[in-house]
């Protein structure tokens, strides 16, 4: 993890991609905790963002499901990266669990969506004390992160003004059984 950290520092621009990439292989990149999704769940979750994207209409914007992740935590601007990758030295070798996605909402509430999100069911207590886990390891090294509880969720899309209606039908359409359930290995920090 460090020699790739390390070299995404020193090397030029068009290389620091590549370089991320492969430290992401390895569990760890730069500013924002995640677990990231296998593609094939992304390729299973991919009916119900495009049902959702239909439906929602001009109304929602609905994230791409090549971008679909757990944010654990979120560091903001930081050049820390040492910093980090030591605070999540204490979660490497955190265990294997499964987890399941199905649940579906919004923040801050389903009369005002304005980020619509599909949750974790099973295995979420597991990421739950992940994230809390890393996040005091992170505050012990002096990052700070947000106060709100972490409620473990991947971003379905985000509400524009006014369009808090076809928002709403654009949860609607998602089944609401289990979507995808896999095995989490690791984490990475990535940008």
């Amino acid at each position: 993890i460090d020699t790739c950290l390390e070299d995404a520092r020193t090397t030029p621009l068009e290389k620091q991609e590549e370089t991320m990439r492969k430290a992401l292989d390895k569990l760890m990149d730069l500013n924002r905790d995640t677990v990231q999704l296998p593609d094939e769940v992304k390729e299973t979750l991919r009916p119900a963002l495009e049902a959702a994207r239909a439906a929602a209409g001009e109304s929602a914007s609905i994230t791409r499901v090549e971008q679909l992740h757990f944010t654990l935590v979120f560091l903001g601007e930081t050049e820390r990266l040492d910093d980090a990758a030591a605070a999540a030295e204490a979660v490497r070798a955190w265990p294997p669990f499964e987890l399941a996605i199905g649940s579906r909402g919004a923040f801050p509430n389903m009369s005002r969506p304005r980020v619509l999100w599909i949750g974790a069911t099973d295995g979420a207590a597991a990421l739950t004390k992940l994230a809390e886990t890393l996040s005091a390891g992170l505050r012990e090294r002096g990052f700070k992160l947000e106060d709100r509880a972490f409620q473990p969720h991947l971003t379905l899309g985000r509400a524009k003004p006014n369009g808090a209606q076809q928002a709403r039908r654009a949860l609607e359409t998602l089944p609401k059984s289990t979507l995808a359930k896999f095995t989490v290995r690791g984490f990475a920090l990535v940008q």
